[in-house]
């Protein structure tokens, strides 16, 4: 046997994994083998189920940092589970903080064996450095504590010298494991300056028990004390449903009678039927109290103003969570299933996982340590593994060369431990009697990943902090400054005008519809209700995305829709014909089928995992109850082969419908209240990414965007009225202080002039340059006078509107495109137009598309590459065509800068023609006829030095329209 091994859970000393380590000690004939993490039992339960499989016995073990009080120094002690009692001290003493005084080792010594000495002892240390003495009188201590129960490690062939200063001692064998293979060496040492510090770096890998006997000429003794001390080692780990009984004393049938009450008034047949049911498996299944520590959680989170979201997973298909105020989405109005949340078929744990502002989430954490005990509360701990690229990295930045061999071995190890994103478990009894826990956060950290911790019994509930729900309360509590009555929960789901925003793919900032491909999506599909939205989630995905353009074909024609029963059509008429849904999986199998809604859940499961067998099964099933209903053998075979060609793509149309409703909310309130929309965007978080693309997607939807201001502009972004003033830390060139001290020095004075101004607050010429650029002292006069009160050269007005723009990530005192407007006006005709500059061009083939940013905020355009050939990304543009969706399908472009205007006598026609076709040049050149503007073809454009003197010694009346003095 062996009993003091490491694998990759002692992070950065191990190139094993548990599942290698228990492999290796099996193929070397060991019967027993312990795992002594260096400071962690992380590996624990993996040990149990390996050596389960293995056929070995495992022995549960840790290898702790002990401080001596010797300043700077630590040394480590290795402790072994004799029973019971003892794993659940270990338990305990691995809780404490690293490292762990010397003196608190007896209060954790009933039930285990402590090993001393060795390489890395106390005991070692002090005799290897004269300390004689002091090495007797600690070795008196620990058999004065630890009696029997007391070893010192015969791990090298120097430890006899121990046996001599100490003697009477009993020494057990152990090797240091750490490698299996002698190559591993080098990874070891990689490992380690990859950690820093000093390296753990054994002698030998895994040996056998023979080999292992021979090299360190182990005493008969030694052997004996070690099989007798493996022997002694008896220990399960502890397993047991850990619920807890909910305190609050209510029964959870009583409470979700009463929030059906509420929620439905007069209950219904229907309501009744499936609420009775729900009850009955859960109390059955022993889950209720899950439900209720699940709703006290949600309700403390409401009656605290945290805001919780509507549902997500499969927990919204539970009436039981819907009237018990845990999801907001009511699954008999959304047909969505029960035994897809939780079937009673397939026993497993229900898992309701809750949104919640992710600002206050960890009030509601702190919240269930106090409700339920500070003992019985723990976030669930994870690890992180190297994976390819890091493995690859770290291994040429630690020898300075590559070496693939070492990089393939280090990339699956765990590189280092992590709090997961959002899991908690509730425990019975204390958590530390399940799992050791590491204590340097707020709430104790468990060893064990989820996947032991369900193992053994407990029970998670996730508490995820989502930043959407956070958005949409500081938008709610602006919009009832001004509508006191205003709630998100009560906002129609057919509100035209929202409907009109997602057909545009105005998408920005709305939760999960703002990517590029789903702003595609919903301007080819113009959606009409909010069961499109709720279908787009689910389509929007790799598989689903197929069927796309049939759900939207099908939209549009319904003669293309055919169903093999009428049923199908109440099932699948939401989604047009198409299986899109797993609850519409079940639903068939149960309907048409004749399967218990459990048993369609598993036909579910085998569908998505592809089990052959299992399918078969259910096929033969499904036919016999098909035809029993009414379908011919072949329509009952067609029906199941369409279920199984779509079942793979079926997504969970309880998630789908809880994330579409914030979805909802969110296009809503950009639809309805634009401004309090950015508003509260652009206050999340430093200016700069994406501040450009929020401040263009605001002017298109008309919101009216005013300059930043040192009379009127608070630090952040504020609403006037309903306009949206920028703050002054619009750029991230003014530091955040420098505003405050703007905004505190104005309420007590009030400057009337820019010299006012910057006597009063002493500001950096680098702070005052700023601030005059992104236009904040234009209310004390034009720009290019407070540049020259700072000793600064003057610009031109279009390159002080490209500062702004660089500065704040927009045009927002006015456009370099505007003085265009009026003349584009006259050139449109029957078409439509718009001017901007071109912020993205791509081609593909014979056509291209791009964005747009005009005066008006940022628009999508496309068209044919021939006629838009001069269009360039960064310039200035004039694009004619029309609108599609929100869309310009241009037909022409028209380069803005300088345009020469001639207005010609009928009799001077041929000789502008011939000035003209010699110029060959890019400016544009229109001819005036009366009130007709006339666009010239690109081959009678000109040059600005070279036109005017040949025009004027003919006697041709013309003039430049050229806003930006751009001409020479």
């Amino acid at each position: 046997m062996q009993l003091y091994t490491h694998s990759d859970y002692s992070l950065l000393e191990s190139v094993l994994t548990v599942e290698e380590l228990v492999k290796q000690a099996a193929s070397l004939g060991y019967e027993a083998l312990a795992l002594t993490d260096h400071n962690s039992t992380a590996g624990h339960w993996e040990l149990e189920r390996c050596c389960r499989e293995a056929g070995l016995k495992p022995i549960f073990g840790l290898d702790v940092d002990v401080d001596f009080g010797e300043p700077g120094t630590t040394a480590q002690v290795v402790v072994l589970a004799l029973d019971q009692v003892g794993y659940r001290n270990l338990l305990r003493f691995a809780s404490q903080q690293i490292p762990v005084p010397s003196v608190m080792l007896p209060e954790f010594k009933t039930g285990l064996a402590i090993l001393e000495g060795g390489s890395t002892g106390q005991l070692t240390k002090l005799v290897s450095t004269g300390r004689i003495r002091e090495a007797q009188a600690l070795h008196t201590w620990y058999t004065e504590e630890f009696g029997s129960a007391y070893f010192l490690r015969w791990e090298r062939e120097q430890d006899g010298q121990l046996r001599d200063v100490l003697p009477g001692s009993s020494f057990v064998l152990c090797q240091d494991v750490r490698c299996a293979d002698p190559a591993s060496i080098e990874t070891l040492e990689i490992l380690a300056k990859i950690k820093g510090g000093v390296p753990s770096i054994p002698p030998y890998p895994m040996l056998s028990w023979q080999d292992l006997v021979e090299r360190l000429a182990v005493p008969k003794e030694v052997i004996a004390s070690t099989l007798e001390l493996a022997e002694r080692c008896q220990v399960q780990l502890p397993r047991d449903s850990m619920l807890p009984a909910h305190p609050g004393g209510e029964s959870l049938t009583d409470l979700a009678w009463r929030g059906a009450k509420l929620r439905y008034g007069e209950l219904t047949a229907q309501v009744k039927e499936r609420l009775e049911y729900e009850l009955d498996i859960i109390e059955k299944l022993g889950f209720s109290d899950y439900f209720l520590i699940v709703a006290d959680l949600v309700q403390f989170a409401r009656g605290a103003g945290i805001p919780v979201g509507p549902g997500r997973g499969s927990a919204a298909g539970s009436l039981v969570a819907y009237v018990l105020g845990i999801t907001e989405v009511d699954p008999l109005a959304w047909g969505l299933v029960f035994e897809r949340f939780l079937n009673p078929e397939r026993r497993s744990k229900p898992d309701i996982d809750v949104d919640f502002c992710y600002e206050r989430r960890t009030e509601v954490l702190n919240y269930a340590a106090e409700r339920f005990g500070r003992d019985h509360v723990a976030q669930i701990g994870t690890y992180g593994i190297f994976g390819p690229k890091a493995a690859a990295q770290e291994v040429e930045r630690s020898l300075g060369e590559k070496n693939p061999r070492a990089a393939a071995e280090i990339q699956p190890l765990k590189r280092h431990r992590a709090t997961h994103a959002a899991g908690i478990i509730v425990t019975k009894g204390p958590v530390q009697d399940v799992t050791a826990v590491y204590t340097d956060r707020d709430l104790p950290v468990t060893h064990y990943d989820m996947y032991a911790l369900e193992d053994l019994g407990a029970w998670k509930i996730d508490i995820l902090g989502l930043r959407t729900l956070t958005l949409l309360r500081r938008m709610e509590e602006e919009v009832q400054k001004r509508e006191r009555e205003f709630s998100l929960k009560n906002i129609p789901l057919d509100d035209h005008r929202t409907l009109e925003l997602l057909g545009q793919g105005r998408t920005l900032g709305i939760f999960q519809l703002e990517s590029a491909l789903f702003q595609d999506l919903l301007r080819q599909l113009q959606p009409k209700s909010f069961a499109d939205i709720a279908a787009l989630l689910a389509l929007g995905r790799p598989g689903p995305l197929s069927m796309f353009r049939e759900f939207a074909a099908r939209r549009e024609n319904p003669s293309r829709i055919t169903y093999l029963h009428p049923e199908l059509r109440e099932i699948l008429g939401e989604t047009y014909g198409l299986i899109l849904y797993q609850e519409q999986v079940m639903t068939i199998a149960h309907r048409l089928g004749g399967l218990s809604l459990g048993e369609a859940d598993l036909l579910r499961r085998a569908l998505g995992k592809d089990d052959a067998q299992a399918i078969k099964q259910w096929q033969d099933c499904f036919l016999k109850g098909a035809q029993e209903r009414g379908l011919s053998a072949a329509d009952a075979r067609k029906l199941f082969g369409s279920i199984v060609q779509f079942s793979g793509y079926a997504f969970n149309k309880a998630h789908s419908v809880s994330y579409a409703l914030l979805s909802w909310r969110a296009a809503f309130l950009k639809a309805h209240y634009p401004e309090v929309f950015f508003t509260v965007l652009l206050n999340q978080g430093s200016a700069g990414k994406g501040q450009n693309e929020l401040l263009a997607e605001a002017q298109a939807l008309k919101v009216q965007v005013l300059r930043p201001s040192v009379l009127y502009s608070e630090a952040q972004a504020a609403l006037e009225g309903k306009a949206l003033r920028l703050g002054l830390t619009a750029s991230r060139q003014l530091p955040p202080y420098t505003a405050q001290q703007i905004v505190e020095k104005r309420q007590r004075h009030r400057w009337t002039s820019f010299a006012q101004f910057r006597a009063g607050l002493k500001l950096e010429p680098k702070q005052l340059e700023t601030l005059i650029l992104m236009g904040a002292a234009d209310d004390f006069g034009d720009r290019n006078q407070h540049l020259k009160a700072l000793g600064l050269s003057t610009k031109q007005h279009l390159e002080l509107l490209r500062l702004e723009k660089e500065l704040l990530g927009g045009y927002v005192s006015s456009h370099p495109c505007s003085p265009f407007l009026p003349l584009v006006g006259q050139l449109k005709g029957e078409l439509e137009a718009a001017v901007g500059e071109v912020v993205e061009l791509k081609a593909g083939g014979r056509t291209c598309q791009g964005e747009l940013d005009t005066p008006q905020g940022q628009l999508s355009f496309h068209g044919q590459l021939e006629a838009l050939h001069g269009v360039q990304s960064g310039g200035r543009v004039a694009l004619f065509g029309s609108f599609k969706a929100g869309e310009l399908e241009a037909q022409w472009g028209l380069p803005l800068g300088p345009i020469l205007l001639i207005t010609p006598q009928p009799e001077q026609l041929e000789t502008i023609k011939g000035i003209l076709g010699a110029q060959k040049g890019m400016l544009p050149t229109i001819l005036l006829f009366g009130e007709a503007y006339h666009l010239l073809p690109q081959e009678f454009w000109v040059q600005a030095a070279a036109v005017d003197g040949s025009l004027a010694e003919v006697g041709i009346v013309y003039t430049w329209f050229d806003p930006w003095k751009e001409h020479g």
